[in-house]
């Protein structure tokens, strides 16, 4: 149940807003930069930077550069 992901997020896309119910979720990103909404708050974030949405919280991973953005997410089911 747990994951770890490796991606990689076109220029102009996103992961889309959702609310981790059962989990939270861990983001590092690699190379690239973009814009985390964390809870309604949208703050820029680029490679070296990590994000944490905790469970029971809504965010949105957001490439809103013309570069690929990769990272590195933990999903540990809690």
């Amino acid at each position: 149940m747990n994951k770890i992901i490796h991606g990689t997020l076109p220029p102009k896309s996103t992961i889309g807003r959702h609310t981790h119910e059962g989990d939270s979720e861990i983001i590092y990103i690699l190379s690239g930069r973009g814009s985390v909404e964390d809870d309604g708050e949208v703050i820029g974030i680029e490679a070296g930077q990590c994000h944490y949405c905790p469970k029971g919280h809504t965010h949105s991973l957001i490439n809103n550069s013309d570069e690929d953005l990769v990272f590195f997410a933990v999903v540990p089911v809690q």
